[in-house]
């Protein structure tokens, strides 16, 4: 156990410095509609109502995931309403080992147990709304249930266009410049919610990994970007049927001060409200 909350600690840090902590992450509000997936508890199927594609976008992988929670059940097939829309089964998995099933959070925090998933990729050259529908049979090939998703194809596969720090454009962006205007625009059917800046160097510890303290601000406002880059990062190690033992203290100092913009917007037609963040790094 306590070699384990160490691996997970530095996993962390890892993350951190190589930017994978900008990835789209979703926003965790309990009274916020997150996902557009829903549960049918009836015949334990877990599987999104709405969904948007990007025209002419290379799926590697799949568009959206069906989680089934019955032993034999299976998607036999994805139709649509055009043509126009192509859809294809292009991932399987089913959990074995001891537990045989996988976990699935829902929206409002509780866990649900699957124990198959199913990847759909859909693909299009054409704007438009679409629907597909989803057919799901037993092991005796009789149909449980079907899933209808709404598929909406624009040419805006992303919701934000750009942030600009100054003059240049955030992301994984390193700048010497100390100080400069946060600028966002969203591309259609996107609405800003709130622009944060958050910085490590505000000290605050969740489980055993530090995070960053977020503040808002206005869009295009000016911001002063981190300085630090050292910091102890303190947390406790615990062995089972002992009490928490001992406090391990580790010095990090990464290699440029790191100024987190994490952007809230919501999906005006799917309805949901999500997160992404942008690294700024000050070249010293």
């Amino acid at each position: 156990m306590k070699h384990f909350k160490k691996l997970m600690a530095m996993l962390f840090m890892l993350a951190v410095v190589c930017g994978c902590v900008a990835a789209t992450s979703v926003e965790a509000q309990a009274a916020t509609k997150k996902t557009t997936y829903v549960m049918d508890q009836k015949n334990k199927v877990y599987a999104q109502s709405k969904i948007r594609v990007g025209v002419n976008s290379r799926v590697y992988g799949y568009s959206t995931l069906i989680y089934l929670g019955k032993s034999g059940d299976y998607v036999a097939s994805v139709k649509t309403s055009s043509p126009a829309l192509v859809a294809k089964v292009t991932y399987k998995s089913a959990y074995s080992g001891r537990s045989g099933y996988t976990s699935v959070m829902m929206d409002d925090g509780k866990t649900e147990k699957f124990v198959s998933s199913y990847g759909i990729a859909f693909f299009t050259e054409k704007k438009g709304t679409y629907t597909a529908t989803v057919t799901i049979k037993n092991a005796k090939k009789k149909t449980v249930c079907t899933k209808k998703i709404k598929v909406y194809a624009e040419d805006y596969g992303y919701p934000v266009q750009y942030v600009k720090y100054g003059k240049e454009y955030a992301g994984s962006l390193l700048t010497t410049k100390k100080s400069g205007k946060i600028s966002v625009k969203l591309n259609p059917g996107f609405k800003l919610v709130k622009i944060e800046v958050g910085k490590y160097e505000d000290k605050k510890y969740a489980d055993y990994s530090p995070e960053p303290i977020f503040k808002k601000i206005k869009n295009n406002a000016k911001i002063t970007l981190a300085t630090s880059t050292a910091y102890d990062e303190n947390y406790n190690a615990y062995n089972i049927g002992t009490e928490w033992e001992s406090v391990y203290g580790n010095r990090v100092d990464y290699m440029f001060p790191i100024t987190i913009i994490r952007i809230t917007y919501k999906d005006t037609k799917l309805g949901i409200v999500q997160t992404t963040d942008y690294d700024i790094f000050l070249k010293k």
